[in-house]
Formats: C-alpha cells, structure tokens, sequence
C-alpha cells in the first residue's frame, strides 16, 4: 500500500523537475539572447563612433579654443603662423613687429613657421559666434577672424535706451517697427526729408519706410553752431553712402546753405556728435524760436 501510494508522489516530484528544468532552459535561452542583443548594440554603438560623420571626418570639441589664437594679440590665428623655440604661437602681424624676443617667455631666438598649427587651422571647422542672431556659416579657424569682421548677423542693439534687444539688424529692423514704430520720424531714401530739430535735443531717430533701416541724427550745440552727424545701425562693416544737409538762412529764407557727409554703420546707437565727417551748420541758420530746420537727401544711396 505504501509504495503504491508512493508512486504518484515520485511521478510528481519527476514532473516537477523538469517543468523546472524546461523554465531554467528558457530562462537561459533568453539571456543568451539579450547577451547577444547587447553585444551588437555595443557593436553598433562602436562602428557609429568609429564612423562618426560618415564623410570620414571627426567631430571634436576644443575645451580651450584660445589654445588656436595668437599669444600677443590673443586673437584667432591665420595662416602663415608662427612659433618661438618654446612653441608659443603668434600671428604673422605680430612675428613682424616682435623678432626679438617672445613677450611669453623671454626667449631670444627668431620666430620660425608652425606647420603643425597651420594644418590644424586649416582642418578645425567652427561655426561663427553670431549662430543665435542667424549666421550658419561654418569654415576653418584660420578663417574666424576674417568672416566675424564682415558678418551681417552681428548683434545690433535697439536705439530705445531703456530697450535691451539685441538682434541682427533685419531682425532689429522689424522690432523696431512693432514696439517702437512712434519713436522715429519716418523718411525715404529716394525722397527729400524735412526735420525740425530743437537747438539742444541731441538726438533723433529716422527710420527708412521701404527697407526698415534705422538712422541716428546727432547734435551738439558749439559756439559757432550745430555739429551734425548721421549714421546708420548696423554691421560696421555695411557700405557707407553719402547725404547732403540743407538748411536755410532765418534772416534771409532766399539764401541756404548746403553740406555732405557719409553715412556710416553702427551696431548700436551712439549719443554723441561724432569727432569726425561731423557737419557744421551755423548759428545764423538756427530758427529764433530755438529750431533747427533743414531737408536730408541721400544721393549715394543705392
């Protein structure tokens, strides 16, 4: 009877065990297959950081990018770059003003050319510093200096005072025209304007209707008159273009005077006369109410 009754017991412990033996089978099976699973997502992972841009390029991130400027004037290096017997870097302007002596370490021995460097600047690729007001441009480190000179993206700061936008001057243009549209006498490039300044307001706003460019109209009061300046905001290296003042006599309205000036950019507005290409219009043209009159025209516009 016992061992009759044992046997159903052996039976299930039997099953048992390889219903146990089938789950750690399975179990194993699965682990093999994630084991692979990772392996060749480290392969992937490894062939991508291999490949990195797939143009047979690398990306990498200088953590100290003056270590590629000029020692002297700490500005970005161009090609052909030059080195002391220690190895500091300088630029080509530099090496011609200091052969002596290394303003870095003292060292006595003449500059020879930095291949090493060269190369370097040549193959590092950079994005211009204006990339959050638009440029995209994106070209070698020996280039740096040269293009943020010239770029059309560089930060202008609004002529409100208490405004802080900054923005390319596109972008300044259409700022301006939205939230301070009131603040400046409008005029045209291809009209005549007529302004009416006070004899000791220092300042005033135009802005052009077809294009949005902002001009800054200084004034000074001199002893012999008004000094008048104009400009223009925007990258100082935008072309400048002539205009012509005329104002006439308060004593006698038959007679006037006319004078001409360039129009320079600015990336932000100044609150003084300029010390040069200023125009000097006489006391005797001032109004007796204490008005400046005259008419702006910009012939050198194009």
């Amino acid at each position: 009877m016992e061992a009759k009754g044992g046997e159903p017991s052996n039976r299930i412990r039997k099953h048992q065990s390889d219903e146990s033996s089938s789950e750690s089978e399975e179990e194993g099976s699965e682990q093999d297959e994630e084991s692979d699973e990772e392996e060749e997502s480290d392969e992937s992972e490894s062939e991508q950081e291999g490949s990195a841009n797939g143009d047979g390029s690398i990306s990498i991130t200088l953590t100290d990018p003056q270590v590629l400027d000029c020692s002297i004037c700490f500005q970005a290096l161009t090609i052909p770059a030059y080195q002391c017997e220690n190895g500091h870097a300088v630029c080509s302007t530099c090496c011609q003003k200091i052969l002596s002596k290394c303003p870095t370490c003292a060292s006595r021995a003449g500059y020879s050319r930095c291949r090493m460097i060269e190369k370097v600047l040549e193959s590092v690729q950079v994005l211009c510093q204006n990339t959050k007001y638009g440029c995209q441009k994106a070209f070698s480190y020996s280039m740096k200096q040269k293009h943020e000179n010239s770029c059309p993206f560089v930060p202008c700061s609004c002529p409100i005072a208490e405004c802080n936008f900054k923005a390319s001057s596109k972008q300044l243009h259409r700022h301006f025209t939205t939230e301070h549209n009131k603040s400046a006498k409008h005029f045209r490039y291809d009209r005549l304007a007529s302004v009416t300044l006070g004899v000791d307001e220092n300042i005033l706003i135009l802005q052009e209707e077809t294009d949005g460019s902002l001009l800054i109209l200084n004034n000074r009061v001199e002893t012999l008159g008004n000094v008048v300046t104009l400009s223009r905001i925007g990258p100082s290296t935008e072309r400048s273009f002539l205009f012509q003042l005329t104002a006439k006599d308060e004593g006698d309205r038959r007679s006037s005077l006319r004078l001409q000036s360039l129009v320079k950019s600015r990336p932000k507005r100044v609150d003084s006369a300029a010390s040069s290409g200023f125009l000097l219009v006489p006391r005797q043209f001032s109004c007796t109410s204490r008005q400046l009159e005259f008419d702006l025209r910009f012939p050198g516009y194009h």
